[in-house]
């Protein structure tokens, strides 16, 4: 393991007997959180709209012995069935992740009101609709929520303006759902990445990364694995007096 390597969790068990939901499950973020989570014993259900992606994704966590549940479906459309699903098929709910997420790609001269809306119906509504439906679940079990925002939540350079404000507005609904539901034992927190390396980059150039990486002062890119290792901290009892929070996670970026 060198220096760029995340180290592995000093808890190995902490989600024994849980059962998490991570959107988005398939690649990226999600994928290496349903990693994670897994390796410290929870029961995962994978979400997404790429059906073959969240199998593979699935089979490959089975193969390694996980507990590991499917569910093809849309967050903008799909939450009552995807938390229906889960819940028959697991008995519960503990750790709802939603870090399923779109963009435009358009800036504002060029966006239209169909981009903006199908933007925010994935990246706010759909996080909405589906702590709606898991909400009892959560509750009856002492959960939490976890909600993976951005940068660009707090930063206007990065991102198209409908993504931009998708985050922005996913903070303040994970800070005012965390006073909501304190008292009644379920916790809502926020990841805020800066530049992590996913698929989601795999076609940008060469010159892309070379102008990024004097901004960060950590001088590396993050990993989806800097982001797993946060996400199962603060979904896990080590976590149980931080609700509210958002915890950014980008090498010092944001900090300049």
């Amino acid at each position: 393991m060198d220096a760029t390597t995340p180290a592995p969790p000093t808890s190995a068990r902490r989600f024994e007997g849980q059962i998490a939901l991570i959107t988005g499950g398939g690649t990226g973020i999600g994928a290496a959180i349903a990693r994670q989570l897994a390796s410290e014993g929870a029961k995962v259900a994978l979400v997404g709209r790429r059906t073959a992606l969240i199998n593979a994704g699935a089979d490959t966590l089975r193969r390694q012995g996980h507990d590991v549940l499917a569910v093809p479906g849309n967050v903008a459309t799909d939450t009552e069935r995807i938390i229906e699903t889960v819940v028959q098929h697991f008995g519960g709910l503990d750790v709802l992740i939603n870090n399923a997420a779109i963009a435009a790609g358009l800036d504002m001269d060029e966006m239209t009101v169909d981009a903006w809306r199908q933007v925010l119906e994935v990246n706010l509504d759909g996080a909405f609709s589906l702590v709606l439906h898991a909400q009892p679940h959560l509750v009856a079990r002492r959960g939490c929520v976890l909600h993976i925002s951005s940068i660009s939540a707090v930063s206007g350079e990065f991102d198209d303006i409908a993504y931009a404000t998708s985050k922005a507005a996913l903070e303040g609904f994970s800070r005012r759902l965390a006073v909501e539901l304190a008292p009644r034992g379920v916790r809502s927190n926020v990841i805020r990445p800066g530049l992590i390396r996913t698929e989601a980059f795999a076609d940008l150039p060469d010159d892309f990364f070379a102008s990024q990486l004097p901004m960060i002062p950590l001088h590396r890119f993050g990993a989806p694995e800097d982001i797993a290792l946060a996400a199962a901290f603060l979904c896990s009892r080590d976590a149980g007096f931080i609700t509210g929070a958002v915890l950014t996670i980008d090498g010092g970026e944001s900090a300049r």
